[in-house]
């Protein structure tokens, strides 16, 4: 088996894109290229998964996948031409970058004997815990543990006859005790009636867009030193109320995305009154 040439770098397996090559250039990098796997190899291994890896530093700054002599083909075509000035083949010049002072680039083997699907997994993986700028063939999903929590948890869905006001008290896993989160709330003089059948008769307090207790509201009174005049925007309430353990049972955990909308979410949303009123009689 000869050493892989520039033709080879471009050609491509079943399901995987082509590792893209700049024209030759008149003057190639003169380099060694990588030596092929010996005979029966790269059979043996079927679909793999591959790391370029500086070995300046030990950093691996590129996963691929592939099978045969798939991951030498970016090394070959790195040393069989020179840079592009435009940048379009952002590989090909990092490896160049890793081996400026003399030190090959490092390829490793990261898993071997692979499905289609399980090399499609394992490099998507390996390139969100590294931290790699790549866009794998699945969609990344790596995030904070809480955001993975909230994106994945049942959603909420208010009766007609469970008229709430959901309450923003901070982002995902904020502590929200009573005594804290019931102080504050610019809520317009006309909701702050439980009376009024347009009012909410429950406060949903929610951390990020999960809901974390609920409580029967009894009333509502200014809240200690703020400014509760007659423009609405400067109206501070805080709420009264008991929580309530069959609302909480039915709510708790759960996300209310859908009701906070899009952009920045309000601090207070009404859901079923105030402003949102239906009829609710039965």
């Amino acid at each position: 088996m000869g050493a892989i040439g520039i033709a080879s770098a471009g050609t491509t397996e079943r399901g995987l894109s082509p590792i893209p090559v700049p024209a030759q250039a008149e003057d190639p990098v003169q380099a060694p290229l990588p030596v092929p796997f010996p005979p029966g190899v790269a059979a043996k291994l079927g679909t793999y998964v591959y790391l370029l890896v500086d070995a300046r530093t030990g950093r691996v700054f590129f996963v691929g996948r592939g099978k045969g002599d798939r991951c030498h083909r970016h090394v070959a075509a790195a040393r069989s031409t020179t840079g592009d000035a435009k940048g379009r083949y952002v590989v090909l010049d990092r490896i160049r970058l890793a081996e400026s002072d003399g030190r090959p680039v490092r390829i490793d083997i990261l898993r071997f004997g692979l499905s289609a699907d399980e090399a499609r997994l394992v490099e998507a993986s390996a390139v969100e815990a590294l931290g790699l700028g790549q866009i794998p063939a699945l969609e990344l999903q790596r995030r904070p543990v809480d955001e993975v929590g909230a994106a994945l948890a049942k959603r909420a869905r208010f009766k007609r006859s469970h008229q709430v006001v959901l309450l923003r008290a901070g982002g995902r896993g904020s502590d929200t005790p009573y005594g804290s989160v019931r102080h504050g709330w610019r809520i317009g003089r006309r909701w702050v009636d439980v009376i009024s059948p347009r009012s909410p008769v429950w406060a949903v307090i929610v951390a990020g867009d999960l809901v974390t207790s609920v409580y029967r509201l009894d009333g509502w009174e200014p809240t200690p030193g703020a400014d509760t005049g007659t423009a609405r925007t400067q109206e501070r309430w805080s709420f009264v109320g008991q929580p309530d353990s069959e609302l909480e049972a039915r709510y708790v955990g759960r996300s209310v995305a859908a009701y906070l909308g899009d952009g920045v979410p309000s601090a207070v949303t009404y859901v079923w009154c105030g402003p949102h009123w239906v009829n609710t009689a039965h």
